[in-house]
């Protein structure tokens, strides 16, 4: 059966369904949901990001949003729960979700144009990473960064930082410090990883005033 998507024009006005293939070879406006998974543990503070797995088409291999997905037609962004569920292997709460707004991000390659309006959120969730049960036809693992690490990493104070994470290896799930670069991320044009980074910090600093 095939992905079917709500498109819209350039203000979120919906204009019709169409095939996910045929809306990124078109470049048709569409949406998304991003999610990221942030803790509080022992007066340290993370957020935690998925390394997506070597077979997928788009950005193998890269570490990114904690879980991410498109949202089918008909569905609301809190619809888009069921991305973070499938991925990470926990159950989420509608309730929980912190929102960050709309996000747009626009781009193009040879092989497709892509238009999203991306619902962002913030889910707060204190589980080691090795209580999360990954689809591995997704994510091929999971790395904890502490906010002030990311906040040095994004802002070019340092070049790497090290972190916890678990990875699968031989089908085995295995877990070990890494060291992280900015690299190792999906190229963006725009700060986004950073704006999320600092977002973080401003929410377990109490503040209410949180927007992407």
């Amino acid at each position: 059966m095939k992905e079917m998507l709500d498109v819209f024009d350039s203000k979120m006005n919906k204009i019709g369904v169409e095939e996910r293939e045929k809306v990124h070879k078109k470049g048709l406006w569409h949406q998304t949901i991003h999610c990221w998974i942030i803790k509080k543990v022992g007066g340290k503070k993370y957020i935690v990001v998925q390394k997506r797995d070597k077979k997928k088409k788009v950005a193998p291999n890269y570490l990114d949003i904690t879980a991410a997905g498109h949202l089918h037609a008909g569905e609301t962004p809190v619809d888009g729960i069921r991305e973070i569920e499938e991925e990470l292997g926990i159950i989420v709460e509608p309730k929980n979700f912190i929102s960050l707004g709309i996000r747009i991000s626009a781009s193009d390659s040879k092989t497709k144009i892509n238009k999203e309006f991306c619902h962002v959120y913030f889910l707060e969730n204190d589980l080691p990473l090795n209580k999360y049960k990954m689809q591995k036809e997704e994510v091929s693992g999971l790395v904890e960064i502490e906010i002030n690490d990311g906040l040095n990493l994004f802002t070019g104070d340092v070049d790497s930082v090290k972190c916890n994470s678990i990875f699968f290896e031989n089908d085995e799930l295995v877990e070990k410090v890494v060291e992280v670069r900015v690299e190792d991320f999906i190229p963006r044009i725009e700060a986004y990883y950073l704006k999320v980074f600092i977002m973080a910090e401003r929410y377990f600093e109490g503040k209410k005033a949180l927007a992407i």
